[in-house]
């Protein structure tokens, strides 16, 4: 506001109105990019126990779209968990999308800081990252980088692809944004999602107060979609 010359709440809403560079620039600051390898350890192990083993006995490829992906941690969480359990179960395509370049370019690169990585297993560890030039960062081995497709997209725009098994939609579209718009949003993106297929989301986040055709499953943050009668 300051920089903008704005002296009260009212006058920098009236430049948000006029001005879709500021509106951008103010979505960046509100989004938080934090994140860590295989965060909310009862998610992944439904994943691995329940889910994936569920899809596996149906399909020989899934397809995956982590929306709002952040700087690529349950991305490479995801892959990690496939080649580790099911390498030669199945084929696996993931869409990772986020509205952030900056995020996008960072997740490509596969470099972190060792707090986002707190949660792995030693060996999985010295198994998947090797240590980076840069001190106290780790980088995800290339292995780990493969069947991956990175995308600028946002919530607003069109659906980036269909026929996901499997949609991420952790902790951004159900934390940042009003039910109706949730709502709204949801809706299209559950468009994407084949009838038996698996919506997840944050550990505290709920669902918008519209009947969606979602069954919950034994972890509060796995939804099944329903079969189309």
């Amino acid at each position: 506001m300051q920089s903008l010359g704005c002296s009260s709440i009212e006058e920098y809403l009236d430049v948000l109105d006029e001005n879709r560079v500021e509106q951008e620039t103010l979505q960046f600051f509100l989004r938080i990019t934090i994140s860590r390898f295989f965060r909310d350890r009862k998610l992944w192990t439904s994943l691995a126990d329940s889910v994936f083993p569920f899809l596996l006995e149906q399909n020989d490829a899934l397809k995956i779209w982590c929306a709002g992906c952040s700087c690529g941690e349950e991305v490479y969480s995801l892959n990690i968990l496939h080649q580790l359990t099911w390498p030669t179960c199945s084929s696996i395509e993931i869409l990772a999308t986020d509205a952030n370049d900056a995020c996008l370019e960072r997740a490509q690169k596969g470099i972190y800081q060792k707090s986002s990585l707190r949660e792995l297993e030693p060996t999985i560890l010295s198994t998947c990252f090797h240590p980076s030039v840069h001190r106290a960062q780790f980088a995800i081995n290339q292995t780990f980088k493969k069947g991956i497709t990175w995308k600028h997209h946002d919530f607003f725009s069109a659906l980036p692809d269909r026929g996901f098994h499997t949609v991420f939609l952790r902790n951004n579209l159900l934390t940042y944004h009003s039910p109706g718009v949730q709502s709204i949003v949801l809706d299209r993106i559950l468009q994407s999602l084949l009838p038996g297929g698996f919506l997840v989301i944050g550990s505290h986040e709920v669902l918008p107060p519209q009947p969606f055709n979602l069954v919950p499953t034994a972890c509060n943050m796995i939804y099944q979609l329903q079969e189309n009668v």
